[in-house]
């Protein structure tokens, strides 16, 4: 039974460390700091194997970047053969946050 769980759990752990988000360069203010609105022309790259994996992705740099944020709204865009996912919240303190994750590399696999 020890075994079979710490199997699971090594599966488990190797396919959530398959997913990453990548944050060009050219997102970054000077400071390195994230910006209010990452959009679709500059997004987070997210590499993921499924829906589920792509997903817990975005949410573990959600709340990295932006710890306490508030529940966020999402809306599916697409463009000349890629799709974005794109979230708005609001930060601890307030402000509006836009950010924009492609998520082509999983969309539709679930």
């Amino acid at each position: 039974m020890r075994f079979g769980t710490a199997l699971g759990l090594v599966v488990f752990l190797s396919a959530c460390a398959a997913a990453t988000v990548t944050t060009p360069a050219s997102v970054l203010a000077p400071t390195g700091a994230l910006p209010d609105t990452i959009d679709c022309d500059h997004p987070l790259v997210v590499k993921a194997r499924s829906e589920g994996e792509g997903i817990d992705a975005e949410r573990a740099w959600l709340n990295a970047q932006y710890p306490n944020h508030t529940p966020y709204a999402q809306a599916l865009a697409g463009s000349k053969g890629r799709w974005f996912d794109i979230l708005t919240f609001n930060t601890s303190d307030g402000r509006p946050i836009s950010v924009c994750f492609d998520i082509t590399s999983f969309f539709g696999r679930f």
